[in-house]
């Protein structure tokens, strides 16, 4: 499917219902379900086999409560044909939209040869989006299935299969909690955060400031053009800075560079990104800027101003 992304501001209350998770379910052996981030997770018995499911529903409260949700397994085989499949409709969608596959020596000049900010179709994969940098209006990008409910950009979801898949050589499990999202969950992920600082009584304006350094508000988060996947991995369920010691984050700092992704909320970088550390969130920018960047140790804003996309 193919989205035109016009982002307003608006406020989204969504209502949702937790179900008990079924012994029908498409599981072979026992399996539990736990909460990680946003998302369910459920784990069959062997410990390999991961399901995510999208679950905006469960505060963090109720982890270990099992869900009913369809959820699917990635196996080996199903990421090679994610691989094959989304590299093909990748060139398509480049051809349709006369967009070059990954560029980051592009500048654009206005009629007084001045540098101006790009659209982004031909720098798709460099787009910056953050608090300063909302999702443009006439961004376009098409959306591929990876599971019943991780989706991402057409253009990275091979890259990302093929990461995914290395790691498993490497004897390295790692699995997708927080894939695509759109506005809605967005709005939804982000007021969750803000009405749990509130509850530790924290007043709006605080809760809002200090969320928005954890959660990207609405139209600023690159969740939201599905180049951004939060990871976590076997042995170690939680979005938190621990990640970042356990193999899975030791791979993805050392080899997400050649499948195109980097670290996009680094230690160190907090007053450029106005992100925390986040080792488990890692963004596609493609293979050559993602070698770049970390050869510079710079972040995405940076690399950006660097090249000329933003002032």
């Amino acid at each position: 499917m193919k989205r035109r992304v016009h982002f307003v501001r608006k406020s989204a209350a969504i209502i949702l219902t937790v179900l008990a998770f079924v012994s029908s379910a498409s599981f072979s052996g026992s399996a539990t379900a736990s909460v990680i981030g946003n998302d369910v997770v459920i784990v069959n018995e062997d410990g390999k086999k991961i399901a995510v499911a999208k679950s905006d529903i469960v505060d963090d409260t109720e982890s270990g409560k099992d869900i009913e949700d369809e959820a699917s397994l990635i196996e080996d085989d199903q990421l090679d044909k994610i691989a094959e499949e989304s590299k093909k409709a990748a060139e398509d969608f480049n051809k349709r939209n006369g967009n070059a596959d990954t560029t980051s020596d592009i500048l654009i000049e206005d009629e007084n040869g001045s540098l101006i900010n790009p659209s982004f179709d031909d720098d798709w994969s460099l787009i910056l989006i953050n608090k300063d940098h909302l999702i443009p209006d006439d961004y376009t990008f098409e959306l591929t299935t990876i599971t019943d409910s991780v989706t991402a950009d057409v253009r990275c979801a091979g890259a990302l299969a093929d990461m995914i898949r290395e790691a498993r050589y490497d004897g390295v499990y790692l699995y997708i909690v927080s894939p695509y999202r759109d506005l809605e969950r967005q709005t939804y992920v982000f007021n969750r955060k803000v009405d749990s600082l509130m509850a530790e009584g924290y007043e709006y304006d605080e809760a809002y400031k200090r969320a928005a350094q954890i959660v990207a508000p609405p139209g600023t988060s690159e969740h939201q053009i599905g180049l951004a996947f939060d990871f976590v991995t076997d042995g170690y369920w939680k979005l938190d800075e621990g990640f970042a010691d356990t193999d899975g984050g030791k791979w993805l700092a050392e080899n997400a560079q050649y499948y195109g992704f980097i670290l996009r909320y680094p230690k160190g970088k907090e007053d450029i990104t106005t992100i925390e550390f986040e080792p488990w969130h890692y963004r596609y920018v493609g293979t050559e800027a993602a070698k770049e960047m970390v050869r510079l140790g710079l972040t995405l804003e940076e690399y950006d101003r660097m090249i000329g996309l933003v002032e």
